[in-house]
């Protein structure tokens, strides 16, 4: 049974954490300042300014600050500041008796699309796939902090997700309905032969990353399908591999013409499911939040998507 946690109300007490790696401190600030403008009182956890290598802090220091931010009965809701590299590392030194015993809303991505995972697996708890406190730190379209506020207030089935602004795109037509799963494809690949391996069974699987060429995207596409998760999910919505790397014939890596939709097409389209691309979600200007774990249908041909249900109590 899928666990959803209670709703956030003006005032409530949000915990910040650094599960992955160091967050610049301005935009720490930044983003604390826009949560307190949306009514939510902010504490952070006592590690989330340390920097150890290219992580925030010790592995250990990490999990303790997610799981006392879990154990305390003030803490309403987790928000990650956000992702980076580190979360695979820690993910077993999590108290994961005492998240399943305290659910929290819990958001984040990139990264934290571990933690996600890891949650579901543990869990059953529904997280969020939305902006983290330094994407919050930048300015973005309204639709961000107006889809983050009706995922974790509203006792009310979320609805449509969408910003008009920014409009998604069919490539493969048809309907679907199922729960959400998905986030960061190559967290995705590198959960697989984990006990946070992700099921896409039946499931309508978003899809996003950053940093990495298409060739990359390529390969774990390939994975992804080699390992049986493809074919199983009832469809797909995909959002941009944002800041990739310009190619680089000197070291054998280039593109040849081959683009992000050729990858959609070669690999989900053959599937026969319902495919949207061009979502505003994860690495882009302004996310949209999407609550993994709930009911969601989709109409490929409208290039709509709905959450059918509350992701809060």
């Amino acid at each position: 049974m899928i666990v959803k946690p209670r709703r956030l109300s003006p005032g409530d007490l949000v915990g910040v954490v650094a599960p992955s790696s160091p967050a610049p401190g301005d935009q720490l600030e930044r983003g604390m300042s826009a949560l307190r403008e949306m009514g939510f009182r902010v504490e952070t956890a006592p590690h989330v300014r340390d920097r150890w290598g290219y992580l925030a802090g010790t592995d250990e220091s990490r999990a303790a600050d997610l799981t006392a931010m879990f154990r305390r009965d003030d803490i309403s809701a987790v928000i990650c500041a956000r992702g980076g590299y580190g979360a695979a590392r820690m993910a077993d030194l999590v108290d994961w008796e005492c998240v399943r015993a305290h659910p929290k809303v819990f958001i984040g991505y990139s990264d934290i699309t571990t933690l996600q995972l890891a949650m579901e697996a543990r869990a059953s708890m529904v997280t969020f796939h939305g902006p983290m406190v330094t994407t919050l730190g930048h300015d973005g379209p309204d639709a961000m902090r107006s889809s983050l506020l009706r995922a974790v207030t509203s006792p009310d089935p979320i609805g449509p997700l969408d910003d008009p602004a920014r409009p998604t795109r069919c490539l493969a037509s048809g309907h679907a309905h199922g729960r959400i799963v998905g986030g960061c494809l190559s967290m995705l690949c590198a959960a697989m032969g984990t006990p946070y391996a992700p099921d896409f069974a039946d499931r309508i699987v978003v899809l996003e990353d950053t940093d990495e060429a298409i060739y990359r995207a390529d390969r774990m596409l390939a994975q992804l399908r080699a390992g049986g998760l493809l074919d199983r999910a009832a469809g797909f919505i995909v959002g941009d591999v944002t800041n990739r790397p310009s190619p680089d014939p000197a070291e054998g890596r280039h593109d040849e013409g081959l683009t992000l939709d050729d990858l959609w097409i070669q690999y989900l389209v053959p599937l026969g499911k319902p495919v949207i691309v061009g979502f505003p979600f994860g690495h882009v200007n302004g996310p949209l939040t999407i609550p993994l774990g709930c009911m969601a249908e989709m109409d490929a041909d409208e290039g709509s998507v709905i959450v059918t249900e509350a992701a809060v109590l």
